[in-house]
């Protein structure tokens, strides 16, 4: 194994953090894989496991799950970021013993400690290698090109914001109490496509409709099974082919489904937007954005807490199950070799 040290590339990767994830990692520790070159940085994958998990017999499990799926990137380069509000201490060799053994980049660029304003960098074997003061973050690269405002943004915006009065959600559940309880029709998946097109309903007759066809698990799962397979137009119904051989996801659909479910679970009367919000959430996992999947999972949760398909989605991130269209091959372990580089 490689070592090598840089505060450069530490500084680039800890500001970078707060975009990739889309919010500021709190108790976290993050694996990030980079590409060194003369003169050049490249910051790639990270993933994010919680501190306190690293402290429980299964922790080996965890960084097996998340250093396998960041080697398939064909990185030969990473670095472990821990952000914490903890005091420096025993835990720190302790993490350092346990990931380090299990390594398989063929570089390692050790363990970073940003917590009370100062980053204590730690060499793969858990020596010390010194001190910095965070604030030298701000005149990163990747800060300075990036908007402030994205430094602020947590979890919590991915949460839909719920408005049950005032007159649009009035009309909402005045035109759901008009309804009849049929089974949804073509017609239904008409208004699907139109408002996907869009990228969002259009009145709250639409609303309406689309929130009692959601509520329809034939017409649920046809909306999740037409937005993984990418396919537009025709009746909403379950297509097995969609999930036996799964497809990446086609992320302009998603987004664009994602903002219709969002419209149509924004004015939903209490209680009522658990459907959208269960789907908005599943296709957040499906497309890989475990931050957004599960504050849309929890918050369907509160509207139902026996919702079948949020359990599912907070489940299977619980468990770190990756969407089936994820490569599952085994990582692409490197023979070590004792060397070390120095001032990138």
């Amino acid at each position: 194994m490689i070592e090598f040290e840089s505060h450069q590339v530490v500084h680039e990767v800890l500001a970078s953090l707060p975009f990739t994830f889309g919010f500021a990692p709190r108790e976290s520790v993050v694996f990030t894989t980079v590409a060194l070159e003369p003169w050049r940085l490249t910051i790639g994958a990270s993933a994010r496991l919680d501190l306190p998990d690293l402290e429980h017999p299964a922790a080996v499990n965890a960084v097996d799950h998340v250093c396998s799926a960041l080697v398939r990137t064909g990185a030969d380069a990473a670095l472990v970021t821990i952000h914490t509000e903890r005091e420096i201490g025993p835990w720190v060799f302790e993490l350092a013993d346990l990931v380090t053994a299990r390594w398989p980049f063929l570089e390692h660029g050790g363990y970073h400690v940003l917590s009370a304003g100062t980053i204590h960098g730690f060499a793969p074997d858990g020596e010390p290698r010194g001190t910095h003061d965070a604030l030298e973050l701000l005149t990163t690269r990747v800060a300075m090109s990036q908007p402030a405002q994205a430094f602020v943004r947590g979890p919590e915006d991915f949460r839909v914001a719920r408005v049950t009065a005032g007159e649009m959600a009035e009309r909402v559940a005045a035109e759901l109490d008009r309804l009849p309880p049929a089974c949804p029709s073509h017609e239904e998946s008409t208004l699907w496509w139109a408002a996907v097109e869009r990228g969002s309903p259009r009145g709250s007759g639409m609303r309406a409709r689309l929130l009692r066809a959601l509520d329809h698990i034939p017409f649920r799962d046809g909306v999740i099974a037409a937005a993984v397979s990418g396919n537009s137009g025709g009746d909403l119904t379950w297509q097995n082919a969609a999930f036996d051989d799964p497809l990446p996801p086609d992320r302009d659909m998603l987004e664009r489904v994602q903002g219709v479910l969002e419209g149509v679970a924004r004015h939903a009367p209490p209680g009522r937007a658990v459907s959208p919000l269960a789907v908005a959430a599943y296709l957040a996992w499906w497309s890989g954005d475990g931050a957004r999947a599960r504050v849309l999972a929890e918050q369907a949760l509160e509207e139902d807490p026996d919702h079948s398909l949020a359990g599912l989605v907070r489940d299977a991130l619980a468990r770190a199950c990756p969407p089936p269209w994820f490569p599952l091959a085994g990582p692409a372990l490197h023979e070590p070799r004792s060397s070390a580089r120095n001032g990138w």
